[in-house]
């Protein structure tokens, strides 16, 4: 007999607004409805928790607004720091609170409007937004914001994901020992893979299945960003969607009425962090946290990777799903997405992980299995694993943060107010609107062994990172101050092509 205790999603709804004209609380209100009539029983009725997870808006209470907008009193509100980890995270609070008896019922929420905003700023307007009292805040804060990048790394330009998730790639491609043309094929081949899965979505934002072609060449709808990123191969965040789960306990599910069909179960959950600054860790292309979060989670849940059928990992840029490909030892040819990820189903910020969750439902109760869904926040900075399953679980449900035995790893210094020799860990050229090459940010290891990040915008340099490769080319690095920066830059001088199969990074971490 079933734990009355045992947490259960019961109901769950995705929500696409293409008519410009989105608002977060009015679509987080819509898709809360739309889980609670999709669970089938009067589920909320039973509801005390309105939880959030933060988005790209200004809202201080936002559960408080969607709680009101349902009809429902005396309930409280949770929301999140900002991340694209913080939905598992979150899930899996909510699954805990739920198991030790201190929740009977609770809404999870997200919704982005990115494609609204930009319309709106483009226009010159300000998109609606509904009024909050001025001492508005949610009953809980589940964690602290921290800037994802330090001063030296931010006078650099790393503080747009993009080019750090860009970077890790020149290092994955120079690791393969991939030409230029065939990294392009293969990372294009993998995406395209992606929207096959998003062109079967019924949810998804793009449909119209991108081939290999389409992503890997550069057309006036298809510039590029920073290579070897074309703008097919990134999160698309010009996008207006939200999702909603309702959670509950089994006993609650059995009052509301809900048909024992509905019920997914949470089995097991982990988040970890990588050492936090990208300055510090041991290989741009390695995540150990993912890893070791990851791998955790699956033996708390009494799975193997391979034996779950439903596989969604975060996938905003084609680097992130390779490193945790290799870190699990995921054959690259099984899919890695269930909805077409953040490319073609949509990637709205951190409202990406509650659409997986959302599809992970629907299957789950189609194909009577399992899933294993896997979050990112930040620079790979911030990682969230969650099993799910059709049935009921083995054990109770458990959530564990292995974050000490990452720390334990080791880790580089970031580098000092000095010159310095050394080799090109990864780099990656950035692109203007308008198609043109402009400047560059190159990782190096000096000669101790520490971490810069460091910029060009000579056209002799740029050209040739980007017709070659040049991770493990000799250069210097050299300190510029520039009237009015607190920071000073880094600038690095190619000084020959030297390849260097180690990139000057010592023994692998694990």
């Amino acid at each position: 007999m079933i734990d009355p205790k045992t947490p259960v999603l019961v109901g769950a709804s995705w929500l696409n607004v293409r008519d410009g004209d989105a608002e977060p609380i009015d679509m987080m209100t819509e898709a809360s409805l739309g889980a609670a009539a999709d669970s089938g029983g009067d589920i909320l009725a039973f509801v005390r928790s309105v939880r959030v997870v933060k988005g790209f808006w200004r809202y201080k209470d936002p559960g408080r607004l969607v709680a009101e907008r349902l009809g429902l009193d005396a309930v409280e509100t949770v929301m999140t720091p900002f991340g694209g980890n913080e939905v598992y995270d979150l899930v899996g609070r909510t699954a805990q609170d739920i198991a030790a008896g201190r929740l009977d019922a609770a809404i999870v929420c997200a919704a982005e409007f990115g494609r609204t905003r930009r319309a709106a700023s483009k226009a010159g307007v300000k998109p609606r937004r509904y009024e909050e009292p001025v001492d508005a805040a949610p009953d809980l804060v589940t964690g602290e914001e921290k800037e994802l990048s330090n001063a030296v790394e931010n006078a650099a330009g790393l503080m747009v994901p993009t080019f750090f998730y860009a970077m890790a790639e020149t290092s994955l491609r120079h690791r393969r020992r991939e030409s230029i043309d065939e990294h392009r094929l293969r990372v294009s081949e993998l995406w395209a893979s992606a929207a096959a899965v998003a062109s079967d979505n019924p949810h998804a934002w793009l449909r119209d299945g991108a081939t290999a072609s389409d992503i890997g060449t550069v057309s006036e709808s298809n510039r590029m960003v920073a290579s070897p990123y074309t703008k097919l191969m990134t999160a698309n965040v010009n996008v207006d969607q939200g999702a909603s789960v309702i959670m509950c306990s089994a006993a609650v599910a059995d009052a509301a009425g809900v048909p024992r069909d509905k019920w997914v179960f949470p089995y097991a959950a982990t988040g970890a962090a990588e050492h936090w600054y990208p300055s510090e860790r041991w290989a741009l292309d390695e995540s150990p946290a993912m890893r070791i979060a990851a791998e955790r989670c699956l033996e708390l849940a009494d799975i193997s990777v391979d034996d779950v059928d439903l596989l969604d990992l975060y996938s905003c840029f084609p680097s992130a799903v390779q490193l945790a490909q290799a870190g699990l030892a995921i054959d690259p040819s099984r899919p890695f997405t269930i909805t077409g990820g953040l490319t073609f189903s949509g990637g709205p910020l951190n409202c990406y992980c509650i659409q997986a969750l959302t599809r992970a439902i629907e299957l789950l109760r189609e194909r009577r299995t399992t899933a294993f869904l896997t979050g990112n926040g930040g620079f790979f900075t911030k990682h969230s694993c969650l099993v799910l399953g059709s049935s009921e679980p083995k054990s109770p449900f458990v959530v564990e943060r292995p974050q000490a035995e990452v720390d334990a790893l080791p880790r580089r210094r970031g580098s000092e107010q000095r010159s310095a020799d050394g080799t090109v860990e990864a780099y990656t050229v950035i692109f203007g609107r308008a198609g043109a090459a402009e400047s560059a940010i190159v990782a190096v290891i000096d000669d101790a062994g520490d971490r810069w990040f460091a910029n060009t915008n000579d056209p002799d340099d740029l050209a040739e990172m980007l017709a070659t490769d040049m991770v493990g080319a000799s250069v210097s690095v050299e300190r510029v101050s520039s009237p009015g920066e607190e920071i000073d830059k880094a600038v690095v001088t190619f000084r020959r092509l030297q390849q260097d199969p180690d990139r000057g990074s010592g023994e692998p971490q694990d």
